[in-house]
């Protein structure tokens, strides 16, 4: 695929996935999101692949849905915002891909450029950078599993707070919060990401998909549950490990 509205480029065993449109503070368009999905499944596909990094071009991650296509302008790939397989169908995909995907929001982050990095294992923000959900202003109910991510990450209170009132916070109040892992200085945010995804590269063959897979179970279940899951899960490990040897 020709890439138009994203970057792709590799560092070491992680794939950089960088929002392309700075003159528009990266704001997503259908394009963008088919784009995504396109360079999300081809890395996931790449077994020389071991994380991934999202971030965007210029001083802004991602300023929201371009208002052009919210008024209803066709993407080059000729569909309606929300058609596109990002929006329609992508969020349980994006949450479970076999590899650790990091989002390094470096700059505003605003509508779906916060709901579309709900489903990443690990965001990293910049301390100032301006995180705003204003889909209560524009009459819009936050979509792409936000109802599910939100509550799950700082509580049903706090969501509804954060959805209803406050609406806009900085990084540091996210980190506090529990949006996002850490925040840093804006300059740090692509490197600190990074770091965290070379970690990964000592992980052993199918490991992060399978503590991924381990740790969402855990998460909706019984420890009774998770501990049956997890033994069911280690004997699928070691018997793929065996077919690989």
């Amino acid at each position: 695929m020709n890439y138009q509205e994203i970057l792709f480029s590799r560092d070491g065993h992680v794939a950089i996935i960088t929002l392309n449109r700075p003159d528009k503070l990266n704001a997503y368009t259908p394009d963008m999101g088919e784009e995504l999905v396109h360079a999300l499944r081809f890395s996931a596909r790449d077994s020389a692949i071991n994380a991934i990094v999202i971030t965007g071009q210029g001083s802004a991650f991602c300023a929201g849905a371009d208002t052009e296509y919210l008024k209803g302008k066709r993407g080059h790939c000729g569909k309606l915002l929300g058609e596109e397989d990002f929006i329609a169908n992508f969020t349980q995909e994006f949450a479970s891909l076999p590899l650790l995907t990091i989002a390094a929001i470096n700059g505003t982050a605003a509508g779906i450029g916060l709901t579309g990095m709900l489903a990443a294992d690990i965001r990293i923000a910049a301390t100032d950078s301006k995180l705003v959900f204003n889909f209560a202003e524009l009459g819009i109910l936050p979509g792409l599993g936000s109802s599910y991510f939100l509550p799950h990450l700082i509580g049903e209170p706090q969501a509804k707070q954060l959805l209803l009132s406050d609406r806009r916070l900085n990084g540091k109040k996210a980190e506090q919060l529990g949006l996002v892992n850490e925040a840093v200085p804006s300059d740090q945010v692509l490197l600190r990401a990074l770091e965290i995804a070379r970690g990964v590269d000592a992980c052993k063959t199918n490991m992060v998909a399978y503590i991924k897979r381990a740790l969402s179970a855990g998460c909706e279940s019984s420890l009774e549950q998770a501990l049956a899951n997890e033994k069911t899960l280690s004997n699928k490990l070691k018997q793929a490990n065996e077919v690989i040897q």
